[in-house]
């Protein structure tokens, strides 16, 4: 089930409860609205677990949640459960706080900080430069690639940094072979997709 989906679903469930707890819903509703349409696992991936959360609104999900299962609603029942993880810690707070406090981004685990401090940011910057550079044609992309593979001795972290600048993300790849195929793959998927790039039409 999709973020989407699930908002279309508590907004219609919204119009059968009492005002405090159809309000509740359509913030809720509306907080899932936002952004892609991903699906619940994906989008729990961007959110933090509260360490306070509404109880009202925690109480209307679970029935909810136990409505759609007794009348064989599997699917969308899982769709409710997975989004009640994000109601850690205890009740108490009101639904602005919670959905202020779901939708900070979760912070990178302290190995990976610490993973971080190893890299060479100047070089990483100039590893950037030159991909960069011949980034209009997609073999001379390739081989100046393979280059900088083979002619600098950049780590783990230094790729890392590289694949997140030229591909615009945060993620911590798990060693140096996985950030140089992240940035291969994005290349060529960005490139199937621009005419601009040369040497499209004989791939």
């Amino acid at each position: 089930m999709h973020t989407k989906d699930l908002a279309r679903a508590l907004n219609a469930f919204a119009g059968i409860a009492d005002f405090d707890r159809s309000n509740e819903l359509h913030r809720l509703a509306a907080f899932l609205e936002r952004g892609k349409n991903k699906t619940i696992a994906a989008r729990l991936k961007s959110t933090t677990p509260s360490t306070r959360y509404p109880l009202r609104l925690k109480e209307s999900l679970a029935a909810i949640e136990t409505g759609l299962r007794s009348a064989g609603a599997i699917k969308p029942s899982i769709a409710l459960a997975e989004i009640q993880k994000l109601f850690a810690g205890r009740p108490g707070a009101t639904v602005d706080d919670f959905l202020e406090e779901v939708s900070r981004p979760p912070q990178l685990p302290n190995a990976t900080v610490r993973r971080f401090k190893s890299a060479n940011e100047s070089l990483a910057k100039s590893i950037y430069a030159d991909l960069a550079a011949v980034m209009s044609d997609v073999h001379s992309f390739h081989a100046r690639l393979a280059e900088l593979i083979s002619s600098t001795s950049a780590g783990t972290a230094t790729w890392t940094l590289v694949a997140n600048q030229f591909i615009g993300n945060h993620r911590a790849y798990r060693d140096r072979s996985a950030a140089i195929r992240a940035i291969k793959l994005h290349f060529d998927a960005s490139s199937r997709h621009d005419p601009d790039i040369h040497g499209i039409n004989s791939c």
